[in-house]
Parts: C-alpha cells; structure tokens; sequence
C-alpha cells in the first residue's frame, strides 16, 4: 500500500479549494480531477455530482484509465521487487567448542559443486546480533543471502569473519553462554538441505567435549535444584540474601563521607526490621512445633492412660473372679465374697466372663490346690 501511494500523482499546482468545492460539483469536475491525478477531490465530488449528468459516463472511463495505469505500475514494481529479492543461500559448514561456533561459507548451492568466486571486495556485508547472523555477497548476477538464527544468543562483540580462499569466508562465533555444547546450530530443528558438519574442525576439540558437557549438566542440574525448593527455602534463601545487600550497604555506608549518613541510619534501620522479621519467624516456627509436639505428647499420654485403666479393671475383675470360686464352697452363694464376706454380683459382661473362664482354666487350678492344701492343713488343726 506504502508503494502505491507513492505512485499516485500530486495534485497539480492549480488545484484550489474551489475546484473541490461541492457547490460546484459536475461530472466536468470530477473528470478533471481524476486526469489530475486528486483522486481525494475526485471522491468528494462525486458524493454530490448529479448522476444524470451525460458527463458521468466519462467521468467513468477516465477512472477506469486511471485504475489500468496504477496496475500497470503496480505489475513493473513487483517485476523489480522480484528481480532484486533474496539470493541463493550458500553451502556452509559448522564446527564447535566449548566457547566458540565455527561457520565455513561456500559460495554455492551445495557443498560439493563450484564455488562461485566471490572475493573480499564482493562481500557486501556481515552482521552479527545476538540472535541472527547474515552474510550477503554479489558476484555479477549471482546474489548469495545467508541468514542464521542460532539456536542460543551469541556475543556479537566478540564475533568475527574472515575471508577464506577464493568464493569462501568462515565466521567465528562468540557463544554467550560459555562452557555449553550445543545440540545443533540453528533454533528450527529442520537442518537447512545444504549444512553439514565441519569434522576436520570438529576434531581438534572433540577432546572438550566431554569437559563441557559435565559442567553443562552440573549447571542444568542446579537449576532444576532451584526450580524444585519449597516457598519456604526459597523465601528464607531471598530474606538471606536481603540482609547480605543490606550489611555490604551499611559497611558502605560507613565508609561514605558524612554526608550520606542519613542514608546509612535508614539502610540500618531497614537491615534490623528485616532481622526482628526473620527471628520473629524463627521462634514463630519453633513454638508451633513446639506445641505440635506437646499435643503429641498429651495425645499419647491419654491412650496409654486409657489403656492402663482397662487392664487395671480386667486385672480386677479377674483377681474377683478368681477369688469368688475360691469362695464358693464356704460362702455357698451364687456371687463374689469380697472382704468381709459380703457377696457382690457381677457385671453383665459376657465376653469378659469367657474371657476370664479361659483364663481361670490356665490359672486357676494352681489357685484351688494352694487354697485346697491350706484347708486341710486348717483341718488338721482343728482335729489337734
């Protein structure tokens, strides 16, 4: 659109207001302005030309001229676009090391066919960015375009080319990232058709390779140690390092001239309510678990109680039982004689009582022997 506008022919010099002036709007008008070219004045007009004019008609053709001329400039300006476009991309080979990408530039389609002798001076020019590399070279009418978007950023600063033997030029690219190999060159994972890998280069430092790749997987690996922390070490860690930048500024602070001692008390006052902050989180920590732990405590305290009271009943209620049917043939009662003789029911509890039964019968017989054998030794005194 830019580039049509740019062909649209100014308004000539005699155009006036009043040629555009609506009061006097004709087909006459209206022709003329479009032989002119004021294709603005032409639009006005013919809002409020009469459309039975006979002019109309040619006012019609004028605009049909007009619309064939811009398409025939619009045809010889895509003609030159694309006659001046983008070249060939040339053959190139890559090599790598820990700090540095190697580019070898063949001027040719591909790899193993003529190189077109391109020389220093034929190298229109080479431009580094951090993430685009273009090399651009004409001999007569081959163009040659190499566009590379690395997979990484690059140092453009520390990148450089060199002009090669004739119809090549290597380019020695500065890896931002040092001590990182990389997996291939360009961030698309489709290899250009006429890339390759550059092994008489890649030889001499395959013995590196190992060397980076170990400090690329430690650095990967504290990296995913950091995306893996808990708020909390997260937060504690940034709190840390909030109360370093605030001791370097108050040591700063004191070697500073006087004048920066307001600054120096409000960076210390600042440092100390971030101290009272995390000791204050600190004992705020410990307390809960503190009390999380005397509640721990006090819970098992209460079932060891619990359990304690039942085996001291079940304890109790055997020691009766067992007493009872020792009692029995004495008391010559139905229930449990407990102290003075005095016979006392049992509670309903059935399991208990088979409980307690099972229990007797493992027991209990020693229990009667011992009482049978002090009756008759009671006996045997009564006869004395």
């Amino acid at each position: 659109m830019r580039r049509l506008l740019l062909i649209i022919p100014a308004v000539a010099a005699s155009t006036t207001i009043s040629d555009c002036d609506v009061k006097h709007a004709s087909a006459a008008t209206l022709v003329s302005a479009l032989r002119r070219g004021d294709f603005g004045c032409a639009a006005t007009l013919a809002s409020a030309v009469d459309a039975t004019d006979l002019a109309v008609n040619e006012a019609l053709l004028e605009l049909r001229s007009a619309e064939q001329r811009l398409k025939d400039v619009r045809d010889a300006l895509r003609t030159s676009e694309a006659s001046s476009g983008k070249g060939m991309a040339p053959a190139h080979q890559w090599a790598q090391s820990g700090d540095e990408l190697f580019v070898s530039v063949k001027f040719a389609h591909k790899w193993d066919a003529p190189a077109t002798l391109v020389g220093e001076n034929d190298v229109e020019s080479v431009q580094f960015e951090e993430e685009l590399v273009t090399v651009r070279a004409r001999k007569g009418s081959k163009r040659f375009d190499l566009e590379i978007v690395p997979l990484r950023p690059i140092d453009p600063q520390n990148s450089s080319w060199v002009s090669a033997s004739v119809g090549r030029l290597t380019l020695t690219l500065a890896k931002a990232q040092n001590q990182s190999w990389w997996p291939r060159l360009n961030r698309d994972k489709v290899k250009p058709s006429n890339q390759g890998v550059w092994w008489d280069k890649q030889e001499l430092y395959d013995k590196e390779r190992d060397k980076v790749e170990k400090v690329e997987r430690e650095r990967l690996k504290k990296q995913r140690e950091e995306r893996e922390k808990t708020p909390n070490e997260q937060l504690a860690e940034t709190v840390e390092a909030k109360l370093k930048e605030d001791e370097a500024e108050l040591e700063l602070a004191e070697e500073m001239p006087p004048i920066l001692t307001d600054e120096a008390q409000e960076a210390s006052v600042k440092a100390e309510r971030r101290k009272a902050l995390c000791r204050k989180q600190a004992a705020r920590e410990r307390k809960e678990a503190e009390e999380d732990g005397k509640k721990a405590v006090v819970k098992e305290q209460a079932r060891t109680q619990l359990a304690l009271e039942d085996v001291e009943n079940w304890l109790t209620y055997a020691i009766q039982q067992i007493d009872a049917d020792a009692k029995k043939e004495s008391a010559g009662i139905g229930g449990v004689v407990v102290g003075d003789g005095v016979p006392v029911d049992m509670p309903d509890v059935p399991e208990a009582d088979s409980l307690l039964r099972r229990r007797a019968k493992k027991r209990g017989e020693p229990v009667e022997k011992k009482k049978r054998k002090k009756k008759k030794k009671d006996d045997s005194k009564e006869d004395l």
